[in-house]
């Protein structure tokens, strides 16, 4: 199958792009400056309110769910005590 659209190539040139854009600016400056370029993009306003959870809402989750004595197996699957 040949490619039709390189995504790493065209992420790297975006970056490059975005780098030498923002060259200097502060954190709130080059944040503001990717909420400009992403205004009225149909991509990014279909899929701008999803959310995704953070890393304490998936260890929390985790930790409900887990053993809470670890266990063991040996190299033939037996379980250890």
């Amino acid at each position: 199958m040949k490619k039709t659209f390189d995504a790493v190539g065209w992420m790297r040139k975006k970056r490059i792009e975005i780098d030498r854009d923002t060259e200097g600016l502060s954190w709130e400056e080059r944040s503001q400056y990717i909420i400009n370029a992403l205004q009225g993009d149909p991509l990014w306003e279909r899929i701008k309110d999803r959310t995704l959870p953070t890393a304490n809402q998936v260890m929390a989750e985790h930790a409900a769910t887990a053993r809470e004595t670890p266990v063991a197996y040996s190299s033939d699957k037996e379980k250890l005590h």
